[in-house]
């Protein structure tokens, strides 16, 4: 696994309904993606960074810091980490996706799969999954906003960080005396 120099890696507490367990290890794309669906429909809020409410850019790091791993607070900055996939790579889920706005790298969102996108969408006001490349009209199928608007693909996955396993009855080994093993 790399290591960037820029990502640090801390344990963070998951919300789950089944209780789970951070260990150490190796955190690719589709664990990253299955952490960002938790937050569907969480509202938009520009400066957001909780799940009380998302920009694009703090609900990308929000997600990735559930795993340990800390990025740049904005999409500009976040453009500059990873390694751009070489030409003819096919899209990876966890992948990185940044779109024009203006001023370089306006808006981010994370590649699902199957030609689909999550973000924290300032138009549809909450995190919501898009279609990547085309858009339905009546008239037919068409380049959609962010495919006429992507500007770079990062890629920063896998790399070492906390994934979430279930847990399992006791712990096998306490490191309190047998008398004493309240937590």
């Amino acid at each position: 696994m790399r290591t960037p120099t820029h990502a640090v890696v801390q344990p963070a507490r998951m919300a789950t309904t089944a209780p789970v367990v951070a260990v150490r290890g190796p955190v690719d794309g589709q664990a990253i993606v299955a952490t960002a669906r938790h937050y569907l429909g969480v509202r938009y809020l520009m400066g957001g960074t909780t799940p009380k409410a998302f920009d694009c850019s703090g609900f990308v790091r929000y997600v990735f810091a559930r795993h340990g791993i800390l990025l740049p607070r904005t999409a500009h900055e976040q453009a500059g980490i990873g390694e751009a996939p070489a030409v003819g790579d096919s899209l990876l889920p966890g992948d990185l996706l940044f779109f024009y706005g203006g001023q370089g790298a306006q808006h981010i969102a994370m590649y699902v799969g199957g030609d689909t996108i999550i973000h924290a969408s300032s138009t549809a006001h909450h995190v919501r999954l898009d279609v990547l490349t085309k858009a339905s009209t009546s008239a037919g199928a068409r380049r959609s906003w962010f495919n006429q608007r992507l500007i770079a693909v990062r890629r920063v996955l896998p790399l070492d960080g906390f994934v979430y396993v279930p847990a399992r009855g006791e712990p096998t080994m306490s490191l309190l005396p047998a008398t004493n093993r309240e937590w």
